[in-house]
């Protein structure tokens, strides 16, 4: 080879190193970018209408609570400024107010199939930057910012999530403006989300299901109308007899299935007390299994009832089983078993609306899957005793008697009449 060839041969093999490297070069800064947003969905802007971002409050409550008045708060905290968290380049960014959302009893929201009632609001966050550059905050919402009376009516779960959420700021010819949004979930708020889920938190915020801005936090209430007596009833199932032959002494039984109100966790456990006339505590094993009755605080018998088991309760007349922490949203069903010669009927009152219900004699009656809601709830069973006469006829089969009688008589003519003509 010659020295001219040599030469062209080194200098090419330089070019096409350079060119590799470049090559390499713009495609980790490519990566780097795609890296900045690969966590999240970005939202774009431009000068004359830049990107935005909302935080979206999912206030979500069993089916049949009112929505209640309550303000939650977000704290926006400066997190780095062009990657840099240094004390000095964190009091360059500006700061971002703490935004807050409010509910009323009037925001109706949405209940799904499994009776879980979700509101949602929406509130964008502010920005007011000077200056071009990467800005990343976290956001957090504070707790207790909800007052509770009584910790024994209200339950407030807050959301335990937190997000990193980053502006891109590029300059524009009248000034800087945010190019771009991206957000990524540092702590997830809820079961359905996991920490590489992708967020976007474009504004929507008419609170139709899956319009608002991903960027939730879901906090969960529980009201429970309720209290801590016996006879504070959130629901009570009731027994009594009537007719002049009806046994008070006589249990009559139920299948009672108490199902969990859509916030509370599977196996979530009631206390059921038996009251007798006098609203006194009578609880025992004529009611329910052994294994099933506990004692209270107050020393005290109840009927520990599971979520989702059935269970059989015994009840005679005078007496009613009373639920006090049953949360609004619980649903119930209690099927009486049939009783030989006793007619049934209920007179419900579901949510504070009457419903009655009746069945025939020796047949059961149940009262089928009914809501408790904020208002009255129970269930008044009766069953009337057949009709007796003193003289053992009962008179519900009188008139099966009386013909079995006028068949006799005619019988007993007929055989007279034929007696006198053979005379």
């Amino acid at each position: 080879m010659t020295k001219t060839k040599f030469k062209t041969a080194r200098k090419s093999n330089r070019s096409m190193k350079a060119l590799l490297t470049l090559a390499l070069a713009a495609v980790l800064s490519l990566g780097s970018l795609t890296t900045a947003f690969a966590a999240g969905v970005p939202i774009y802007g431009t000068e004359a209408n830049p990107a935005q971002a909302a935080i979206t409050k999912m206030l979500q409550m069993p089916e049949g609570t009112t929505t209640p008045a309550a303000d939650f708060t977000f704290v926006v905290a400066k997190k780095s400024m062009n990657g840099s968290t240094a004390a000095a380049d964190l009091a360059l960014m500006p700061a971002i107010a703490g935004q807050t959302v409010s509910f009323t009893s009037t925001n109706a929201g949405t209940t799904d199939a499994a009776g879980l009632k979700s509101v949602p609001k929406e509130v964008t966050i502010p920005t007011n930057f000077t200056a071009a550059g990467v800005y990343a905050y976290t956001i957090t919402e504070t707790s207790g910012t909800y007052t509770i009376a009584n910790a024994f009516n209200e339950q407030m779960t807050y959301s335990g999530g937190s997000y990193d959420i980053t502006f891109y700021v590029e300059n524009g010819t009248s000034g800087p403006y945010v190019q771009a949004i991206a957000t990524t979930i540092v702590l997830t708020d809820n079961p359905g989300q996991t920490a590489a889920d992708k967020v976007d938190a474009t504004p929507g915020g008419t609170g139709v299901a899956g319009d608002y801005s991903k960027l939730i936090f879901t906090n969960t209430y529980i009201k429970n109308t309720g209290g801590v007596n016996p006879t504070d009833s959130v629901l009570s199932i009731s027994k009594a007899v009537a007719g002049a032959y009806a046994d008070q002494t006589k249990y009559f039984t139920y299948n009672l299935t108490v199902t969990r109100a859509a916030t509370l966790p599977a196996g979530t456990v009631y206390k059921a007390y038996v009251l007798d006339g006098a609203n006194t505590v009578v609880t025992s094993t004529n009611h329910a299994a052994a294994a099933s009755i506990k004692t209270d605080a107050g020393s005290r018998p109840y009927i520990e009832v599971v979520s989702g088991t059935p269970i059989t309760i015994n009840l005679k007349h005078g007496e009613k089983l009373s639920f006090t922490d049953a949360a609004v949203g619980t649903k119930y069903v209690a099927a009486e078993q049939a009783a030989a010669d006793y007619t049934p009927t209920a007179a419900l009152v579901v949510n504070g609306t009457a419903l009655n219900l009746s069945g025939t004699v020796g047949t059961s009656l149940s009262t089928a899957e009914r809501l408790i809601g904020e208002a009255a709830n129970s269930a008044a069973f009766t069953n009337t005793f057949k009709s007796v006469t003193p003289t053992g006829i009962a008179l519900d089969n009188l008139p099966f008697i009386m013909i079995i009688v006028l068949a006799a008589g005619v019988f007993a003519a007929f055989i007279v009449a034929k007696s006198r003509r053979r005379a």
